[in-house]
């Protein structure tokens, strides 16, 4: 997974986005940190693109969601099929851990 960020913009690309249930489940997830994003999608290079305002996401509250995150990377990295659900599991996890912090 390849991740690169400046304050107001992130952009994630990794092959898993191609699968539409997985990508929109992580789009919503980031509509929890900040409701005012704007999110695109490249298929070409599989890389979801958010621009949001910089100041509107706490990166310390943020880091809270990180066990979250190593617990389904694994599942992400070597995926198969018969792992998307538990990718969206773990989403879904994150998704409810962020609504509780933002």
């Amino acid at each position: 997974m390849y991740v690169s960020y400046v304050p107001g913009r992130l952009r994630v690309r990794d092959a898993i986005f191609r699968i539409e249930e997985i990508r929109l489940a992580v789009q919503d997830a980031v509509k929890v940190i900040c409701p005012d994003v704007q999110i695109s999608f490249t298929e070409k290079t599989a890389s979801i693109l958010a621009i949001y305002p910089p100041g509107a996401v706490n990166l310390e509250k943020l880091k809270t969601i990180v066990p979250y995150l190593l617990k389904i990377e694994p599942k992400v990295r070597f995926y198969t099929p018969k792992k998307k659900q538990e990718i969206l599991d773990g989403i879904a996890v994150i998704k409810q851990k962020l609504s509780e912090i933002v």
